[in-house]
């Protein structure tokens, strides 16, 4: 399980004009293997040129990424492997389609990568599976497709390549609920299957509580705090004063702990808050 190591990283763009910006700040963090991690902050915090820097499309200007303990800038004519070891989903990534089906589309990474055909093939069609893309679909032009499908084929594209890592820039971005729990619920499946690591940037304070083990959360180009998914939502006072909301069930339970029922702290999911709302009442139950 590859785990992605920053070591004092910062990005500078426009280094030495009069528009010079520090978009990330002597960051250092790891991203652990095996698990999903969200990456949250508010907008200009940092978390897209971060994830940027994961698979060496953009180059810090100072300190190091390391990917499986190997340092991607140690030789700069090796940085291209990186791109199939760390796979990037833009934000709309269906705006990047081009080929004229379905199955050349999500091919394409897995044909760049010299495989032979029947390796592209089982590619594919698993991939396209993770994704809810049904066969009958494969051979479709993907601008044929609605939105929420194009989307799946784009994200199918990166899966295809099997990257070690997969990072995601607010995949569920502009769609329904529905829309968000297939593309969401595929990758969390695609991570539980394959035992990979995987990054999702999102906005949605309940997608981070649904689908992250961990979180990382950024500010002002810094990291401000990092922990797995109750320890970072125990800390509400925090991320509102950052700017950034919490889950509405934790709110809620917040709110209830305010008016006197002693309800723990940390709870993020509508089944956690049942269950606790359940011992209250076994609790009083027992008390009479």
């Amino acid at each position: 399980m590859t785990e992605i190591e920053l070591k004092n990283v910062s990005y500078v763009y426009s280094l030495d004009t009069p528009f010079m910006k520090t978009a990330l700040d002597d960051v250092s963090l790891t991203i652990h293997g095996g698990v999903i991690t969200g990456l949250m902050g508010h907008t200009g915090s940092g978390k897209s040129t971060l994830v940027q820097l994961l698979n060496g499309l953009n180059k810090p200007t100072s300190g190091q990424v390391f990917v499986g303990g190997e340092d991607i800038w140690a030789d700069p004519k090796q940085v291209r492997k990186f791109a199939f070891k760390v796979g990037l989903v833009f934000q709309y990534p269906e705006y990047q389609l081009f080929e004229e089906t379905v199955r050349k589309d999500i091919a394409f990474g897995p044909t760049n990568m010299e495989l032979d055909e029947s390796e592209i093939k089982r590619r594919v069609e698993e991939s396209a599976e993770f994704c809810g893309i049904a066969p009958s679909l494969l051979e479709k032009s993907p601008f044929d497709l609605s939105g929420g499908q194009k989307r799946r084929v784009a994200i199918a594209g990166v899966m295809a390549m099997e990257p070690e890592v997969l990072v995601l820039d607010e995949p569920a971005a502009g769609l329904d609920p529905r829309g968000r729990e297939e593309i969401l619920g595929g990758i969390r499946d695609y991570q539980r299957r394959r035992g990979s690591s995987v990054v999702i940037v999102s906005h949605s304070m309940e997608d981070m509580a649904r689908y992250s083990d961990e979180i990382i959360v950024m500010s002002h180009a810094k990291v401000y705090m990092q922990g797995t998914t109750a320890e970072i939502f125990e800390r509400a006072d925090e991320l509102c004063a950052v700017g950034l909301s919490v889950p509405q069930i934790t709110e809620l339970m917040n709110t209830l702990r305010d008016r006197g029922l002693d309800v723990r702290r940390g709870i993020y999911t509508v089944d956690d808050a049942k269950a606790e709302l359940l011992r209250l009442i076994s609790a009083k139950r027992g008390a009479k």
